[in-house]
């Protein structure tokens, strides 16, 4: 019980930037659940109970009927590097070899997603002052600025019930296209993050706003490689859906709410397979102090779904970070195992039930696979980047935030090894160069190619 308590106060301390309408530094995060960690377990107290396996079960219902595709998608990428990027406030555009060009003059950007043709940024500005946002999109080639959405407009989707305002949460252009969709979360007075887990559509060139799945119906949800389906994930299912919304499917898989102890509720990442056949899951435990056993799950979209692997020793507040633990190709899962206080090994486990192996020991944390799934990258405490290439030397990065990988021997992050924040690319096996320096406290960026 004294573990559970100290921990609770720590996170609620954590999402109270939620509540705060501020993105959470997932880095900050590690490391003051990490260090919480360390201190309880040196008091002797919060070991791990007798292992209990997560109780999911698996639900076939309607699947959802495919879209017949109208024509051919166009080609996706403006065909060279295109990245949009937060400085100081405001919005930045640059393309690999060229200038930056500054899209927005207003302040107070937080958020942005680019278009896969680079030519549209969507973005969340949120008035610190007034404590409202609002969402807009602004043209990169022309700096021309659209306001989609009102905090007015979005206090109106729902009933505020006791919430201060809806704000967006997930943003994500459908590949090639204009259209963006979106779900949102209420903002409180006090620390909590809590999501509507409905879906918005909205056409970015017209304005024209449409609500696919009502409150509930959606959550948090996941594009299809090709852009044709979506998965949906609630705190306790998965199911599916066209990209439109229609064909919502009853859940394929349930599992129990995982208890988060604290004001925010746990959304499993699910991967695509290529073929948009099927996703993959890891499923924590329900209560991570009692037990440290989670489950892998392929979660077709026609059929029924099967338990992969089991995976043990898995440390849930470790391992709950954004970036997924699943291989692109869905061959494996990494994960971090905790050996002792502060001390982790960093496993992975082929999915066909093979023996696992340990690539990194340490104070480290999980930063990603490349798109190929043949190299990963992981972090050593506090900021240090270390590539792991199978059959190779492990490799430092460098020291610094926010990497991800382009392609697979390229990947965009920023650099923090002094004082001056430089936001670069690298091309491996060639040096970082340099797109930026990086202000202020609020930094995201995304990218086409």
């Amino acid at each position: 019980m004294k573990t559970r308590f100290g921990l609770c106060l720590v996170l609620l301390l954590i999402f109270a930037l939620a509540g705060c309408n501020q993105p959470i530094d997932e880095a900050t995060l590690s490391t003051v659940v990490a260090g919480t960690l360390e201190a309880l377990e040196a008091s002797g107290v919060g070991d791990p109970g007798d292992q209990k396996s997560p109780l999911a079960t698996a639900e076939v219902g309607e699947d959802p009927e495919p879209i017949a595709p109208t024509e051919a998608l166009p080609a996706l990428g403006p065909g060279v590097l295109t990245i949009v990027y937060i400085n100081s406030g405001e919005l930045w555009f640059v393309q690999e070899g060229g200038t930056p060009v500054q899209l927005t003059t207003i302040g107070n950007v937080q958020q942005v997603v680019l278009s896969t043709d680079g030519l549209l940024a969507a973005f969340v500005r949120h008035d610190t002052s007034l404590g409202v946002s609002e969402l807009g999109v602004v043209t990169t080639d022309t700096a021309v600025e659209t306001i989609l959405a009102t905090q007015a407009d979005m206090d109106g989707f729902f009933p505020l019930d006791g919430a201060l305002h809806h704000v967006p949460y997930q943003l994500d252009f459908i590949p090639g296209t204009h259209t963006l969709l979106m779900n949102t979360r209420e903002v409180f007075e006090g620390p909590g993050l809590l999501q509507n887990n409905e879906l918005w559509s909205i056409d970015a060139d017209t304005s024209v706003r449409t609500m696919l799945l009502d409150r509930g119906l959606g959550g948090d949800f996941h594009i299809s490689p090709n852009g044709n389906l979506l998965a949906l994930v609630l705190p306790t299912s998965i199911g599916f859906a066209n990209i439109d919304g229609t064909g919502r499917s009853p859940d394929h898989l349930t599992f129990p709410f995982v208890i988060t102890y604290s004001e925010y509720a746990y959304y499993p990442i699910p991967v695509w397979s290529p073929d948009e056949s099927a996703v993959v899951v890891v499923i924590p435990p329900e209560d991570p102090f009692v037990s440290n056993l989670a489950s892998v799950w392929r979660v077709p979209v026609s059929g029924t779904s099967t338990k992969l692997v089991d995976l043990t020793g898995f440390n849930f507040f470790r391992n709950q970070r954004k970036t997924p633990m699943i291989a692109p190709d869905l061959s494996k899962v990494a994960f971090m195992r905790e050996t002792a206080p502060n001390t982790f090994d960093l496993v992975v486990a082929p999915l066909d039930g093979s023996a696992e192996s340990i690539y990194a020991s340490g104070n480290i944390t999980w930063q990603g696979w490349n798109p190929d799934s043949t190299r990963m990258v992981h972090g050593i405490s506090p900021l240090n980047y270390v590539l792991v290439d199978p059959g190779f030397p492990s490799s430092g990065l460098g020291f610094g935030m926010y990497l991800r990988w382009v392609d697979v021997d390229s990947y965009l992050y920023v650099d923090q090894l002094t004082a001056t924040h430089r936001f670069g690319v690298v091309n491996l096996p060639a040096p970082a160069s340099e797109l930026a320096v990086i202000s202020g406290s609020i930094f995201d960026y995304d990218f086409t190619d």
